[in-house]
Formats: C-alpha cells, sequence, structure tokens
C-alpha cells in the first residue's frame, strides 16, 4: 500500500513538473501582457489603427487600446510635457519634421538600445531608419512612408503630341511645359503645385539639390532658383480650380485619381532627375509611432503591441490598396495584391511603383541638416 501511494505521488509531481517545463519552455507560447496604451493618430492611419487595437485585445484581454484622432501636434507637445506618472502609456504618430518642430529631442528616448528598431531594421528602407535615428537614440519606429512617383495623365499628355518618357529630365518637363502651355491658350501648366503636391514638390528639389559638400544657404538659394525658373516657364499650377497634367506626389494621388470619375488615363513612374542619369529615387517624410512615456512595467506591452501594427500585413494591405497609407513595412509589399488593376490607370501598378521607389531610396547622412533646410524653406 506504502508503494503505491509512493508512486502516486512520484507520479504527481512527475505531471506537476511537466505541465510547468512545457509552460516554461514552450517555444511558441504567446507571452500575456496587460496594461492601457493611448494613441494620437492621424486621420490616414486612424480606421487602421482602430482595428489593429481591436484585434489586439481580442488576443491580449487584460489590455486596452485607446485610439484617438489627432486635432493639431500641440497635443503630443502637451502630452511629451506632462510629469505627472501614470499607468496609461502615451504614443503618438508625427514625422521627423513635425518632431523637430515642436522641439520634442529633449524628451525621455524610450528605445534607447535600439532594440526593437534593430530587430526590424531589415525590414524597413534604410532612408527610414535614418529619418527616426537622433543622434545614438531612435525617436520611434517607422509606420508610414511617403515615397515620391511622378503621376502623369497619358491621354491629356497624348493630345499635346508627348509620351511620359519624354520627360526624362527637368530640363524635358520645362521644355514639354513651355509647349503645352502655349498650345493650351495658357490653360495648362503641366505639374500641380497647390496642398500636399507643392509640399512634396519642394521636398523633392530639396533633397536632389542636397549634398553634404554644400552649404544650408547654398542648397536653400539652389532650390528657390529651380521654383522661380518653374513658375516662370509657367511649368506650376498654382490655382486650387486650374488645369494639369501630371502630380510629383506620393500614395495619397492614387487614391485621388482612383475617386475621378470622368474618363481618363493615369500612369505612375519615377520623378524627373536634375540630370540625365542622375538617382531617380526620392521619398518625403513618412510618419512614427513615437512612445512618449513609460514605465518598466509596460516596456513589454509597448514592444509587443508596435510589433503587431508594424507586422500586421495582412490587415495592412487593404488600407494600402484604398490609398489609406503607404506601410513602411517592406514585407507588406510581397503580396499579389499589389499587383491587381487600379482603376483610371494604366501600366504597373501605383503601389508596384512606389514599392520598388521605397527600397531604392539612398538615405540622407546628415538628417539634421536636411530637416534645417526644409525649416529654411517654409519661413514665410
Amino acid at each position: 500500500m506504502k508503494n503505491k501511494i509512493k508512486y502516486v505521488v512520484i507520479s504527481f509531481m512527475l505531471l506537476i513538473i511537466g505541465i510547468i517545463s512545457i509552460n516554461l519552455f514552450q517555444p511558441n507560447k504567446e507571452q500575456q501582457v496587460k496594461g492601457t496604451i493611448e494613441l494620437l493618430v492621424n486621420e490616414n492611419s486612424y480606421d487602421y489603427l482602430i482595428e489593429c487595437a481591436n484585434n489586439f485585445m481580442k488576443l491580449n484581454d487584460k489590455t486596452l487600446i485607446i485610439i484617438k484622432k489627432l486635432e493639431n501636434y500641440n497635443e503630443i507637445a502637451d502630452k511629451a510635457k506632462e510629469t505627472t506618472k501614470t499607468q496609461i502609456t502615451n504614443i503618438a504618430q508625427i514625422d521627423r519634421f513635425s518632431f523637430d518642430e515642436l522641439k520634442l529631442d529633449n524628451y525621455e528616448y524610450y528605445n534607447k538600445e535600439d532594440k526593437l528598431l534593430n530587430d526590424y531594421s531589415k525590414n524597413f528602407s534604410q532612408y527610414r531608419v535614418r529619418q527616426v535615428k537622433y543622434g545614438d537614440n531612435s525617436i520611434g519606429i517607422p509606420l508610414t512612408s511617403r515615397p515620391l512617383a511622378f503621376y502623369i495623365r497619358d491621354d491629356m499628355l497624348k493630345e499635346y503630341g508627348y509620351k511620359r518618357d519624354s520627360m526624362n529630365t527637368w530640363e524635358d518637363v520645362i521644355r514639354i511645359g513651355k509647349d503645352i502651355y502655349t498650345k493650351s491658350n495658357g490653360k495648362v501648366s503641366i505639374i500641380n503645385a497647390t496642398g500636399q503636391d507643392y509640399e512634396d514638390l519642394l521636398d523633392l528639389l530639396t533633397m536632389e539639390c542636397f549634398s553634404d559638400e554644400k552649404s544650408i544657404e547654398q542648397i536653400k538659394l539652389e532650390v528657390q532658383d529651380m521654383l522661380k525658373k518653374l513658375k516662370e516657364s509657367n511649368i506650376l499650377n498654382l490655382e486650387d480650380e486650374g488645369e494639369f497634367l501630371a502630380r510629383i506626389s506620393s500614395l495619397n494621388a492614387m487614391r485621388e485619381i482612383m475617386q475621378i470619375k470622368d474618363v481618363c488615363t493615369w500612369s505612375a513612374g519615377n520623378v524627373p532627375s536634375i540630370k540625365p542619369g542622375a538617382n531617380k529615387f526620392f521619398a518625403s517624410e513618412g510618419d512614427n509611432l513615437v512612445v512618449l512615456n513609460q514605465t518598466t512595467d509596460n516596456e513589454k506591452l509597448i514592444e509587443k503591441f508596435i510589433k503587431y501594427v508594424i507586422t500586421n500585413n495582412k490587415e495592412t494591405v487593404k488600407y494600402v490598396k484604398k490609398g489609406d497609407f503607404f506601410s513602411s513595412y517592406l514585407y507588406t509589399y510581397i503580396s499579389k495584391e499589389i499587383e491587381d488593376d487600379v482603376k483610371n490607370f494604366v501600366g504597373k501598378s501605383p503601389i508596384v511603383i512606389l514599392d520598388n521607389i521605397e527600397e531604392k531610396t539612398p538615405g540622407i547622412n546628415d538628417y539634421e541638416k536636411y530637416i534645417k533646410i526644409k525649416q529654411a524653406l517654409r519661413v514665410p
């Protein structure tokens, strides 16, 4: 009897040890996290992050993810200045230029050892990694990107006797633009330069003129001279209701062109270069997820949620195809869905073109210098 009891006790202990071992060493076991995160996000990614939050909370039932639309960047500055300790983690969506404009460079860096960024750096273009670097630290994790393409309305361009291949350099654009402006009796200035399109054009010219050897003032003057030349040659449409047949833009242009109800034929390709053979791969600034406050208690929650957001490829593709935003996570674009036809476009899908630009855009070595030039060009 004693032996039987001893046998049962030993068997029970072995069973307990086995269960504990399985739970401790099971490689695929999900690590449970708890806590609350509040995100301040832009309208373009709001719906996507709402979906991410809901799905994440289903998988992690002890978490609460709150998504709020960002009305203005001052809300981020206010959150960053809060000194009261809170159990709620605040994360904001912001680009590097706006981050510097708010003078947030002295806030407490979340990712000091760059662990999260380093783990996924190969899945981001190097230019995007450099955009989030701030000295020896990183200010956040890339979320969205703005690779710049040259959108051309081919059917309209053909009416004036040209093809998109004719506009390889800015000199080509100026020559053809002058001719079309004359033929249209001054109605068509071929490149749109209003709203976001103007900002993208300004960024493109800044990057094309940028050089480590040139001074900030020299680059600024070169960009201003180029803008003046384009305006004087009647290349730029500066009126909201004006006619144009081309745009320097990112995924937002695809969304807007898809919504055009009139019959039209557009294509996307690389931007004009300063001279033949020069680089034609450029991207404006994307948005990043910046952690404004944290404690050691919620570090795992932050890391797990951000990983979920940036690697959620199946859901991300849906929003990219709608033109809501362009994901910085390169693995997103292995999906065959990005090759689907897009309304009002011919040739390769704009998403395929933008993906190619995103992968090949070179990084800027001195990004702080680039930001200073952007600031100087936007001073009234």
